[in-house]
Formats: structure tokens, sequence, C-alpha cells
């Protein structure tokens, strides 16, 4: 039974991102769509023109409901490593019913990139940006303290390093989601880069 004609476009785009995240764009046939969004035989079509422009609205809306709201959380609020550790842990922990959740949808974007339209590639880099963004302001509010006593801290190296650890964290959890050995890994590094910031 198809959707009624109140056409409700963020419950559409928010069922659409559940079926996108799980399968992947190219494993997603139409009639799945329109049975996941509970839309009528060609609704899509009319709503959104193709898979393609479908698939950028949800990438829109995962940027700016879910990825930008988990960076305000954890990294603006409260500049402590519990807090960033806490970050990258929210990205893979999920239960048994979302384990495809286990990897960061941006990141599952960019291993589809050749099967997408240009702007999946802008909103990956729009993507990235709010990340590193993230990372730095960060980094600024935690390191405070150490500017006024002369330390000096290179912020972007920092915050490239931290990029490089969410992303190739979210890879590791796509393949191997043991969360214990996630989690470890996630504190070591963490320990490894900040350990020396802190004995300055």
């Amino acid at each position: 039974m198809g959707r009624s004609s109140s056409f409700n476009r963020q419950q559409v785009i928010s069922d659409a991102l559940e079926l996108f995240w799980s399968r992947g764009f190219y494993a997603c046939s139409l009639k799945q769509l329109e049975e996941v969004t509970e839309m009528h035989p060609g609704s899509l079509y009319y709503h959104f023109q193709n898979k393609e422009r479908l698939y950028i609205c949800v990438l829109e809306h995962y940027l700016e409901w879910q990825l930008q709201p988990r960076i305000d959380k954890y990294l603006s609020y409260g500049p402590s490593l519990l807090e960033l550790r806490r970050f990258f842990t929210s990205g893979y922990r999920h239960g048994q019913g979302a384990s495809y959740r286990n990897c960061c949808f941006l990141v599952t974007t960019s291993n589809e990139l050749h099967l997408l339209p240009p702007d999946a590639s802008n909103l990956v880099k729009k993507g990235i940006q709010l990340l590193r963004k993230g990372f730095i302001d960060f980094v600024d509010k935690f390191t405070e303290p150490k500017k006024k006593s002369g330390a000096t801290i290179d912020h972007e190296v920092i915050a490239s390093e931290l990029l490089n650890l969410y992303l190739s964290i979210q890879l590791m959890a796509k393949v191997n989601p043991n969360q214990h050995a996630l989690d470890k890994q996630v504190k070591q590094s963490l320990d490894n880069l900040f350990t020396p910031l802190l004995s300055q």
C-alpha cells in the first residue's frame, strides 16, 4: 500500500537513507525504494526525478541532520578526550538490527562515487570539510590552556591526523565490526596523539 497523498519529504528521505545505507546505491532498485518509502510507483520520479537525485537529497540530509549534530554534540561543547572518543565510537556503535550503520554514510558514499552524479563528490568534500572543521574547533578549545603557556601546536596537522583516524576507523568498522577492538584502537590512537601535547 502506498504512502498517502500527504507527502512527507523528510520521512521519505529518512526511509531512503536507511535502505541506501544498508545496501548501497547500486544495489537499491527503484522498486525497493518505493516499498521502503511507501511511495506509489512513479512517485519517486515525480518528486525526485530519478534515483541519483534522491540519493543526493539523502546525502544532504545525512550531513545536515546526522553528521553535523554528532560533530556539535561531541566536538563543540565539551572539549575533552572522553567526548572526542565518544565521537569516534558513536560512528560504529549500533545494535545488531542496524549493523549496516557501523560505517559512516559519508564513507559508504565515497566507495560508490564513480556511480553517482558529480554533485555527490561535492557533498562528500563538504562532509570532509565538516569533519575537518569540527576537529580543528576541538583542538583549538582543547589546547587553549597550552597556548597560554607558549606551547606551539599545529592545529591543522592534528586535525588532519584525527580526520585520517576517523576515516580509517570507519572502514575498519565496516570490514570487522568488533566494537571492543575498535574501542581499543580509538583509545590507543588518541592517547598516542594527545599525550605529547598534554606533557608540553
